[in-house]
């Protein structure tokens, strides 16, 4: 892919993830600073199209990612950063106020989970299961749609299932599985890792989640616990 177009890319996925709203040539000349015109994004928005990583919706002028486009961006385009400091004084605190291992990661989870305002599923082993924050994901507008609202309730319904598959898939880093790679369901992102007691923690979103912040907020708890 043309630089241009890396960063034309870049820009599309990073404002769809905060405004949930189709991203159009108009918006890209006013935030951008790509220095071309709008006739010349608007051609490159087609190219983009035409190879799969961005699709128009036929109700609106401006583009979305494919999953094909986020898989690009968190392979390629994504820059990692740090947890903010705000927030890891938040997580050091509850990590410190008990000794119990369980107790520790569920608290401070169920503090991801709001901080990421995504859904959040540990697996001490296959037969103890803990998930906090699926009322966050239908406050997602994807998940006012009907169909994507029925396929994450039955995803979680057989989550025993999906993580069984996960459990063999998540080696020892931080993994993204986006769309059909993702057990949970195709109109779903997944962040995940194995902490120090082999214990997974998956961070279950939208498609459209914020995986710089996602990405952090899983590599802080399996840094820190």
């Amino acid at each position: 892919m043309e630089p241009r177009q890396e960063k034309l890319l870049k820009l599309i996925i990073e404002n769809y993830i905060k405004t949930a709203e189709p991203i159009g040539s108009k918006f890209i000349v006013e935030v951008g600073d790509l220095e071309v015109s709008a006739p010349t994004i608007r051609n490159e928005m087609r190219e983009l199209e035409n190879s799969g990583f961005l699709t128009q919706p036929h109700t609106s002028a401006g583009r979305i990612p494919t999953e094909k486009g986020y898989q690009y961006y968190v392979e390629n385009l994504m820059q990692p950063q740090e947890i903010s400091k705000k927030n890891k004084e938040i997580l050091t605190q509850i990590i410190k106020q008990t000794n119990d291992e369980i107790k520790k990661i569920k608290n401070t989870v169920k503090k991801i989970a709001e901080i990421a305002n995504n859904a959040i599923i540990v697996a001490f082993d296959k037969d103890n299961i803990y998930y906090t924050g699926i009322s966050n994901l239908f406050t997602q507008p994807e998940f006012l749609d009907q169909v994507n609202l029925s396929s994450i309730s039955s995803m979680f319904d057989q989550c025993e299932n999906c993580l069984d598959s996960l459990f063999e898939t998540i080696g020892s880093g931080v993994s993204i599985l986006i769309g059909q790679n993702n057990p949970f369901g195709s109109a779903c992102g997944l962040i995940a890792c194995k902490l120090s007691n082999n214990a997974l923690v998956a961070l279950v979103g939208p498609t459209r989640m914020n995986y710089v912040e996602s990405v952090s907020l899983i590599n802080f708890i399996r840094e820190s616990i």
